[in-house]
């Protein structure tokens, strides 16, 4: 029988993490119809929704909804800039590290390069 113990020590190391996945998935919904309303339309919405579900992922779901495939890969490459669930090598790169206060700070560096990247990409396109 599996170590109900080991599970949910897990589950509440995890419990910002899934916090975050589950607020982020509500949105998935009202991304790609409000995608043209945002300031930034698809820049904004590849960017946005990479911060939720990763840039890889949200590539595939906004291939859907769109033909401009040059402002999606700025988007979501962008995207991949902000929270540690942006790009999964962030992910991966900071568990493994198990340093005390380090999400904290690689977030503190992560949210002002996504904004300048955002900034610089919406000037190139």
């Amino acid at each position: 029988m599996p170590n109900v113990r080991f599970f949910v020590g897990r589950l509440a190391e995890d419990r910002l993490l899934l916090a975050l996945l589950a607020g982020f998935a509500m949105l998935l919904m009202l991304v790609p119809e409000r995608a043209g309303e945002l300031p930034g339309g698809l820049l904004m919405a590849g960017a946005l929704l990479s911060q939720a579900i990763s840039n890889v992922p949200a590539t595939i779901f906004l291939n859907a909804f769109t033909e401009d495939w040059r402002t999606l890969a700025w988007a979501v490459a962008v995207g991949g800039f902000g929270t540690a669930i942006g790009s999964l090598a962030n992910l991966i790169a900071l568990r493994l590290a198990r340093q005390a206060g380090l999400w904290r700070e690689f977030h503190l560096w992560s949210v002002p390069v996504l904004g300048l990247a955002f900034g610089l990409a919406w000037y190139l396109i």
